[in-house]
């Protein structure tokens, strides 16, 4: 019995994460002119059938659940069995395996989902000479721009090898960093605007703040470690990524730069919005504090001279005055005018 979170070393690994999502398989085979794309069932007797020594053929896997198929794939493609376990585990660190022979690379992607939550999506890449398998949690189509690069024949896509199809599906991953972190920063922009605008509503400002806040960690949490991870990609002369594509990569961690550059400028930004959020709610109590304090004063001279005539004397003056109730309202709104004009001229608010 092993643990459902793959802890622990085991001949078999089981899928831990949240999305329910079936296991597709789609391949897409290419070199010049030609490119081909095609649908693999889970339950054929061998992968490798499908594969063209003289094309670039990349699989992509969607769903993670059913664990035995992506086994045999591993397996039949010739990687190790702790391979496995990377794939079928998210949440797992951020990884760039340089083999003699593949690329292994674990990392994550991040978008938002349809209630507008920041979510990370596990994502493998494996890359050999003319094969690259990407691996994902969820349905969702994380590499649009590769298909329609592969289509028009971006960059002569179809006539590099293996190193290039992987540069195209780290920018898609990226490009979904970026679009993310740039709706981050101007959610707080937005927040900001409405702190310092004195007539908006403040309702759930604190809720929002949070939330972005959340968001900016999910991004920060996957993207800092790749950052050092990415140096080894163009850390040789030979191997599957040429030194003709070292520029292509170098923009890729150019890219990366910026995507911590703005969860950088988002953290100050946060910072500043929960300075001035607390500031704005302790001025928010001093206004109340203020007013109630005013209502309190008005009431002091009242309070008092109500408690001066109801002292029970049998002989005090005006208590058998046939005006004395007229001339107690008088004596009361007259006390409260002098108090509201004295704290006017005051300025006390």
């Amino acid at each position: 019995m092993i643990s459902p979170n793959n802890r622990y070393f085991a001949d078999k690994y089981h899928y831990s994460g949240e999305f329910n999502v079936p296991t597709t398989i789609r391949l897409i085979r290419y070199r010049g002119q030609l490119m081909e794309h095609m649908d693999i069932p889970k339950h054929v007797p061998s992968f490798k059938k499908y594969v063209k020594d003289s094309c670039i053929n990349w699989f992509s896997v969607r769903g993670l659940t059913d664990s035995a198929t992506i086994t045999r794939m591993v397996e039949e493609f010739d990687l190790l069995n702790l391979d496995v376990r990377d794939i079928l585990t998210p949440n797992h660190i951020v990884k760039v395996d340089v083999r003699k022979d593949c690329i292994f690379t674990v990392m994550n992607s991040c978008a938002f989902n349809a209630k507008g939550r920041v979510y990370s999506e596990h994502v493998c890449i494996i890359v050999t000479s003319n094969i690259v398998i990407s691996f994902n949690e969820s349905d969702r189509d994380l590499f649009p721009n590769v298909e329609h690069g592969l289509r028009e024949n971006i960059m002569d896509i179809r006539y590099h090898k293996s190193g290039m199809l992987f540069a195209f599906l780290l920018n898609g991953i990226l490009g979904d960093f970026i679009e993310t972190a740039s709706k981050v920063e101007k959610m707080l922009e937005k927040i900001e605007d409405l702190l310092l605008n004195p007539h908006a509503s403040q309702t759930n400002v604190g809720l929002k703040i949070q939330k972005c806040r959340r968001a900016y960690l999910i991004i920060r949490k996957n993207t800092q470690p790749l950052t050092e991870e990415a140096a080894k990609l163009v850390g040789g002369k030979e191997g599957i990524i040429d030194e003709g594509l070292f520029p292509v990569f170098n923009e890729l961690s150019d890219q990366l730069q910026y995507i911590l550059q703005t969860t950088r400028n988002s953290n100050d930004i946060l910072s500043s919005l929960v300075d001035l959020y607390v500031s704005k709610n302790d001025l928010n109590a001093n206004i109340v504090m203020k007013r109630l304090t005013v209502v309190a004063t008005l009431f002091i001279p009242i309070t008092f001279l109500v408690g001066v005539w109801g002292m029970n004397f049998d002989y005090m003056p005006e208590l058998k005055w046939r005006y004395g109730y007229l001339f107690a309202w008088g004596v009361l709104l007259v006390s409260v005018g002098v108090t509201w004009w004295f704290m006017q001229r005051k300025k006390w608010f």
